[in-house]
């Protein structure tokens, strides 16, 4: 199969997914689940669906068993949904990504805060304080001058 074929019904897939889960699916354990991607291999036999969901891990793992038990509508909604011979084995794995992006997120928002802590700090101690017109590199190496 194409490229361009197999990028079209991936996206279909996932616009199905997150239909089915929104309007079809109603498990009061299911959080708030994103269908964040889809990856069908090239036979058309295999299809991965990721998500993520907000929460903690009790969450995490409430959702992953709603999922795994709804895969067969899942997959049902999917075949419906589009027009192929076959229809690909569906399996959901949680994305990983998410968790990671928001954890750098969150250590470059606390690393902005040491700097204007920091740069209040120097504003606080005026010009006329030991090594106010020097600034150090982030790397903690040589001070230099301000120009």
């Amino acid at each position: 199969m194409n490229e361009r074929r197999i990028a079209r019904l991936q996206e279909q897939i996932k616009h199905c997914l997150a239909q089915t889960l929104l309007r079809d699916l109603a498990d009061p354990k299911l959080g708030m689940v994103t269908i964040t991607r889809v990856e069908l291999d090239g036979e058309f036999t295999q299809c991965k669906a990721y998500w993520s969901v907000i929460g903690d891990g009790k969450q995490q793992k409430e959702s992953a068993g709603v999922l795994r038990r709804a895969r067969g509508l899942c997959q049902r909604a999917i075949g419906k949904a589009i027009r192929a011979r076959t229809m690909p084995h569906l399996e959901f794995y949680f994305d990983e990504g998410i968790g990671g992006a928001i954890g750098l997120n969150q250590l470059l928002a606390d690393l902005g805060k040491e700097r204007e802590q920091r740069e209040a700090e120097r504003a606080a101690q005026g010009p006329d304080a030991p090594g106010a017109d020097e600034v150090t590199d982030d790397d903690g190496g040589e001070p230099r001058q301000d120009s």
